[in-house]
Parts: structure tokens; sequence; C-alpha cells
């Protein structure tokens, strides 16, 4: 019997939100020795990820220039005041040979390399189209889909639900990763957030 080729998946950040409830870019914020776009990046980089495509709107140009010397696929997206899904669907348009995605939000940079491939090489080798990293039976991130879901999150419209609708729609699909850290799940919205993230990764 030969060999199956593994697939080839991307990794698409979503990166250009305007960051409304924290009141400046969250994206372009200092955290660790970088700022926080960057320590998400890099850490897809890290992963098994075999492209990774950054998704832009607010503050492109800044974004851009700090991942300059990165090897990253940069994607505007020109409806990026209309909110995330929009993102989603233009990262997912800018795909070529990948056989599945996975979709990472810019505001969670507790997420590590490692954490990433416990969900790419789970989706490797479960017959299911779709996985996620579940912690305290709460689902996570990096979502990897199978590229036939393109078609299904195409159509959504802003006032769906966005993405997480596939998630009732075809939950017979999903094989959940248990993992044994919230980092899956952190995120930061609000300044208070950001100052709380701060204080854990220095200790």
């Amino acid at each position: 019997m030969m060999p199956t080729t593994p697939p080839f998946i991307s990794g698409i950040l979503l990166a250009a939100g305007l960051s409304t409830r924290m009141g400046e870019p969250k994206q372009l914020l200092p955290f660790g020795e970088s700022t926080i776009v960057e320590t998400v990046v890099d850490s897809m980089l890290g992963a098994k990820f075999d492209e990774v495509i950054v998704v832009v709107g607010h503050c492109a140009s800044q974004i851009q220039e700090q991942l300059s010397e990165r090897p990253v696929r940069v994607v505007f997206n020109p409806d990026y005041r209309e909110g995330m899904l929009t993102s989603a669907q233009a990262g997912i348009r800018a795909l070529d040979v990948s056989d599945a995605f996975g979709l990472m939000l810019v505001d969670q940079p507790f997420i590590t390399s490692a954490l990433i491939d416990q969900v790419i090489d789970a989706y490797v080798h479960t017959d299911k189209t779709i996985a996620l990293p579940s912690y305290n039976y709460k689902r996570g991130h990096p979502v990897i889909f199978h590229r036939r879901y393109a078609d299904d999150i195409f159509p959504l419209g802003v006032e769906s639900g966005g993405v997480r609708t596939l998630f009732k729609r075809y939950g017979d699909d999903i094989h959940y990763v248990t993992v044994d850290t919230d980092r899956v799940l952190r995120d930061i919205d609000y300044r208070e957030d950001y100052e709380r993230a701060l204080r854990l990764h220095q200790d």
C-alpha cells in the first residue's frame, strides 16, 4: 500500500480587527520581546503549518512592516470593519494548494507552537474533518477545517454568527483534542486583559 501524502495545511491568522474594546490596535501592543502579532505569527511559523497567511485590515501597513522579515503571506481584507467573519473569508479565499486550513486569532499570544501541533497532529490522524482543542469542555483555537468547508463559510453573512455556526451544523465531523491548559481559550480584549497577560507572561 502506497503511503498517503500528508495534507497541506495553511494557518490563517485573523489580524484585521479594529480593537475597539482595547482603544488602540492590540496587534501592535508590546508583548515579550516583540508585539502581540509577532508573537502569534512566530508560534504559527514554529508549528507544522505548511504556510502562514496573515489577514490584515486596520493598521495594515504597520502590521505588514512588523512582519516584513517573516515568511508569511499578507492578505488585505477591505471589509475588515464588518467583523471577523469577513477576515476568515478573505484568508480562505487566498488559499491555493491547501487541503485544510487552521484559523487563529491575533489576540491569543499564549497559544504555543506545541499546542498548535497537537491539534494539527490530531487532524492528520483522525478521520474527522474538523479538529479543535478543548479545555474543560470549552472550544479553543486553532480550529483546523478541511478545505471543503470553504463552501459553507463563503455564503455566511455578518449577522450569521460566523464560522462557529458550523460547529452546530457539523457536530459529528468534529474531533475534540483535549488539552491540559487554558492557553487555547485566553484572549485579550480589554486593557485589563492585556495587563494580566503581561503579568502572566513574565511569571
